[in-house]
């Protein structure tokens, strides 16, 4: 597994539904997950809301450090965000890209999810997508109310 934490502007569409201005930078996560041999088996993306970054502190103090971190530790964010007092949200889209059912031109079948994640106003805290080889990996989605 390979992951970083950094600061990039968000494709302009999603800008306003992170309550950004067109261009200005914000948290983003990307994850990527690879086979021994090193092909690529899944990669994620996750855009952080202007919300996120003010109501979540362990989301906060990244903006003091504007580098890149590697193999950042986001495993706790939902209990980050439970802790902040928001009422987290899931919104899953699963879908075959663009293409039809069937493999790619690398050869193997791909699945993407789209996940929003909102708090108890409505208020979007997170966006992520995630694409995976839906041959070689298996996505298990875990987590607590």
């Amino acid at each position: 597994m390979r992951a970083t934490l950094g600061w990039e502007p968000p494709p302009a569409a999603l800008a306003p539904r992170l309550h950004l201005a067109p261009g200005e930078p914000t948290l983003v996560h990307r994850h990527r997950v690879l086979a021994p041999r090193g092909p690529e088996l899944q990669r994620a993306v996750s855009w952080f809301s202007r919300v996120a970054l003010d109501e979540i502190p362990q989301l906060a103090r990244y903006r003091r450090s504007r580098s890149c971190v590697h193999q950042p530790d986001l495993r706790l964010l939902y209990h980050w965000m439970h802790q902040a007092g928001l009422r987290a949200t899931h919104r899953e889209s699963v879908r075959v890209p663009p293409g039809g059912p069937g493999p790619t031109a690398g050869g193997t079948a791909r699945l993407s999810v789209h996940r929003v994640v909102s708090d108890q106003h409505g208020h979007v805290l997170e966006v992520t997508d995630i694409d995976f080889s839906a041959q070689e990996a298996a996505w298990t989605y875990e987590y607590s109310l």
